[in-house]
């Protein structure tokens, strides 16, 4: 069992494994060496193992990359990038759908040594540009479908900046003006050669998040930060796939990406994780109802990687049965917290033989801190969100004082570990609201930790509104709505929803004399 103490003591839990406490702080179970590689490095070190194997498939079209494809293309698109003059701390921006090129740009680019920032495909003109000024992107991935949305918004930010198109349709060509990607992927360069120097503790990609509140800010995450992230998901107590590297998995996981890539949970814990491990990622562009049962009907799911929405999604629909779980081995549910009740019915539909795990993490920590396992006694406890990942610590302080409290009190989850950003871009004073001393990292989440290290969710803190776990600031909605003529004051607050987990609710005043209606604001919010 575990307890707090003042003094620095030695505890053992179920396991037999020891944590260590110090003033109230919580160790993980277990401390690891974090291998000093460049992310890339780590994603292809085990590439002769599974070169001729499927990397990525389209769910739609079937278009389809080997891991050696996916190899020589992520090279020649580092070689490309290069060859346009793209400097170190040079951004490219990825507003891609979950295709199966996506990792083919991503690696590229973070081999050539530039950094990513992805975008959400259904941005709008206002959104790409804010993105694209913040990180002074130098070059955009998009689709030909998406080509004019993101002329018309370089055109009008006065941005001049290159857009390399993807095909996704076979009976498209590239706009004019584009660079097309086939042309750039498709030569192999000889022999690839860094010409500047790398550091493992370079900025690699750059996600947007709310935080602990606000608008949207820069992430930086580092070659470090998520190189530790995905070795921390690999130690066996908390490894939730098996790959072919090990005697016990002879086949090849197969994982639908049916999270979005430019959301970290999806770009870490199911590219990232599923390339490191050599499965077969089966991209869903744009994901249905049918889409789903698709997907389940046609492709050997082992492992699915979701938010509570699409657990709805799979409860609710009628086509999906317990047949199709029977080769699935790990359901993992992040996002948001899961329901209890959502949780039961999920295990009554998928079976006894299917483990459903809960976690947490949050962009800022690359994502992953907390884990459910089986592997663990204490580490599956109904409601919880699991264990510390190894090499990460964890205190709980009261928001209002900042003082530490030890188990089963509840107060704000502070965290520190390799996986923690390197802070937020270019916001000197976001960085100072979030991080404490020594590198602790507030996470505006409310909860505590039971005699035994498991931790619980408890509330939130921060004002974001998590809409099928995707936060919405309420700052953002608010100053859009204060945008509209009529409006002379608002207040946007999340209230519960059947199927989205939380929806935002605005409290509109309304200028003297005006006669706007909820439709009419609703419709200017939609535009």
């Amino acid at each position: 069992m575990l307890a707090t103490v003042r003094n620095p003591k030695m505890w053992k839990t179920l396991t037999g494994r020891r944590i260590f406490v110090f003033s109230r702080k919580l160790h993980s179970l277990k401390t690891i060496e974090i291998p000093n590689l460049y992310l890339d490095e780590m994603i292809w070190r085990n590439l002769d193992k599974w070169s001729n194997k499927t990397a990525t498939v389209c769910a739609e079209t079937n278009r389809s990359y080997t891991y050696q494809e996916l190899y020589n293309k992520s090279n020649s698109i580092a070689s490309f990038l290069h060859k346009f003059g793209m400097v170190k701390d040079d951004t490219v921006a990825i507003m891609l759908p979950n295709i199966p090129e996506y990792p083919i740009v991503f690696l590229g680019a973070v081999q050539a040594g530039v950094q990513v920032t992805p975008l959400n495909p259904s941005f709008t003109p206002g959104e790409i540009s804010k993105q694209l000024l913040q990180t002074n992107s130098k070059m955009v991935f998009c689709t030909n479908e998406k080509y004019i949305t993101v002329l018309k918004t370089l055109q009008s930010a006065k941005l001049y900046v290159p857009i390399v198109t993807i095909n996704t349709q076979n009976d498209t060509s590239p706009p004019n003006d584009s660079i097309d990607f086939d042309d750039i992927a498709q030569t192999s360069p000889s022999n690839f050669q860094q010409v500047f120097q790398r550091d493992v503790n370079d900025t690699i990609v750059i996600p947007f998040s709310s935080g602990t509140g606000g608008h949207p800010k820069g992430v930086e995450l580092t070659h470090r930060n998520l190189v530790s992230n995905l070795h921390q998901m690999c130690v066996h107590e908390y490894d939730l796939l098996l790959s072919e590297a090990d005697d016990l998995c002879p086949e090849q996981n197969v994982m639908p990406f049916i999270l979005p890539m430019y959301h970290i949970y999806g770009m870490t814990m199911i590219m990232l994780q599923g390339l490191l491990r050599g499965c077969k990622l089966v991209t869903v562009p744009k994901l249905t109802s049918t889409m789903l049962v698709n997907v389940l009907d046609n492709f050997r799911t082992t492992a699915l990687f979701i938010v509570p929405p699409i657990v709805e999604m799979l409860l609710s629909n009628s086509h999906i049965k317990r047949s199709h779980f029977m080769k699935i081995k790990t359901i993992m549910s992040g996002g948001a917290p899961l329901g209890i009740l959502q949780l039961k019915r999920l295990r009554e539909k998928a079976g006894m033989d299917v483990n459903i795990f809960q976690g947490y993490g949050m962009t800022e920590t690359s994502p992953l801190t907390h884990i459910q396992t089986t592997r663990i006694n204490v580490g599956m406890k109904l409601g919880g969100i699991g264990l510390l990942l190894p090499s990460t610590e964890a205190k709980i302080i009261l928001p209002e004082s900042g003082k530490e409290v030890g188990s089963n009190e509840v107060g704000e989850i502070v965290l520190r570990g390799p996986q923690i950003m390197k802070g937020y871009y270019k916001n000197e004073m976001a960085n100072q609201e979030v991080f404490m001393s020594d590198g602790w990292l507030k996470t505006g989440d409310l909860g505590c930790y039971d005699d035994d290290g498991h931790f619980f969710i408890t509330g939130r803190r921060k004002e974001l509104i998590k809409v099928k776990g995707y936060q919405v600031a309420p700052a953002e909605l608010e100053e859009l709505i204060l945008g509209h003529p009529d409006v002379d004051d608002v207040a946007v607050v999340g209230v519960p929803h059947d199927t989205l987990g939380e929806a935002p609710k605005a409290f509109v005043v309304r200028k003297h004399g005006s006669n706007v209606t909820p439709r009419l604001i609703e419709d200017y919010v939609k535009e």
